[in-house]
């Protein structure tokens, strides 16, 4: 094996493979990363057992002068390439079992192991095919990831549940806690499917999309689903379990609806978040006539107390929320008005945009 690449060519697409590199002492190899070379293309393999990357780069940005493919540390390679100048030339090569990296005076030579051994996915067949807009899957997951749970022991909250049925694709994400759900009517010119996608693989994908109409290709199987975009190359397993019923939780008919000012709204909460209780985080929402009057307390009897004007002309009513799962949703909207709804007696508060229709969450009230 040997070719040479500038670093800068080098670096952009090895560090988009270096990101999901952990240390592993059960799998050492798995610290590694996989370089095959032939004269048409540099590809880079990385993997930790539940993601794969695979980059590939272009005959156009690198010398060729003899195939071959091995596994390297990932780790040594991205100090190596930290500690050069900007555009310097690496020169690999591989001789006797080992990888020698020229640059100018300074030479490094690194261990290899064989890629033999090194776990990918093999020969994915798909059962679905579709191409989609990277702006819309990096819109879905950047105002639903945070719902996701982390380690819970219901496998099927860990994850976003991607749904495509009566030509909209949904992406629902819930903790137990709080729901967070995408809708867009979209025609993928495939079967209806419903997969739930794991939490480092959703967080992944969202670094490499961009936020513009350019199509990817998404293949879906049995146990994986992979993601084509541009140069890169995402397949992650699926997670196998049955996502709860959303639309029963989603209201349908609601008895209160107030229009609120986010940035407002958003001042009160962080103001009497300061004092809210450290265990349950929980802050009061009392809604009287054309006031809002937000309250919290903590375990030292500590009190915090907010208000502004608000148009509002329902029966006076309360309700306790998580105050950090309302700031969640308050930062993903973008417009400067939300809309809360519920119904009396209040088992959930449905929180939506007027010009974001596509999104909507819920968050569960607190008994305190």
């Amino acid at each position: 094996m040997e070719f040479k690449i500038k670093k800068d060519d080098f670096l952009n697409s090895f560090k988009k493979n270096n990101r999901i590199i952990t240390k592993n002492p059960i799998f050492p190899i798995l610290e590694n990363i996989i370089i095959k070379v032939n004269q048409n293309t540099l590809q880079l393999t990385s993997s930790n057992l539940e993601i794969e990357i695979n980059t590939y780069i272009d005959k156009k940005y690198f010398l060729f002068y003899k195939e071959g493919c091995i596994t390297i540390s990932g780790k040594k390679i991205l100090n190596i390439c930290r500690n050069i100048s900007k555009n310097k030339e690496l020169h690999f090569q591989l001789i006797n079992k080992k990888m020698h990296i020229k640059i100018s005076s300074s030479l490094f030579t690194l261990n290899v192991i064989s890629h033999i051994n090194f776990p990918i996915f093999q020969n994915i067949t798909h059962l679905r095919k579709f191409f989609i807009p990277q702006k819309i899957l990096k819109n879905m997951i950047e105002l639903t990831h945070f719902s996701i749970a982390r380690n819970d022991i219901r496998a099927s909250l860990n994850g976003i549940l991607l749904e495509y049925k009566d030509n909209c694709l949904y992406g629902v994400t819930t903790d137990g806690h709080r729901l967070s759900m995408y809708k867009i009517s979209l025609n993928l010119n495939t079967s209806i499917f419903s997969i739930i996608i794991n939490r480092k693989s959703i967080l992944e994908l969202s670094r490499i999309l961009f936020s513009d109409l350019d199509l990817i290709q998404v293949k879906i199987s049995n146990h994986n689903i992979s993601f084509k975009i541009n140069e890169i190359l995402l397949i992650t397993k699926l997670i196998n379990s049955d996502f709860p019923n959303y639309s029963d939780i989603v209201l349908k008919k609601y008895q209160y609806c107030i229009s609120i000012s986010k940035n407002k709204l958003k001042e009160s909460l962080l103001k009497t978040s300061i004092l809210c209780n450290t265990t349950f985080k929980g802050v009061c929402l009392n809604f009287s006539k054309n006031l809002l009057k937000i309250t919290s307390s903590n375990q030292e009897n500590e009190k915090s107390y907010d208000s502004f004007s608000i148009y509002y002309i329902y029966e006076n009513i309360s309700f306790s929320i998580n105050v950090f799962y309302l700031l969640d949703v308050i930062n993903a909207i973008n417009n400067n008005k939300i809309i809360i709804s519920f119904n009396n007696p209040i088992s959930s508060i449905q929180i939506q945009s007027n010009l974001q229709t596509e999104i909507t969450y819920i968050i569960m009230p607190l008994k305190l």
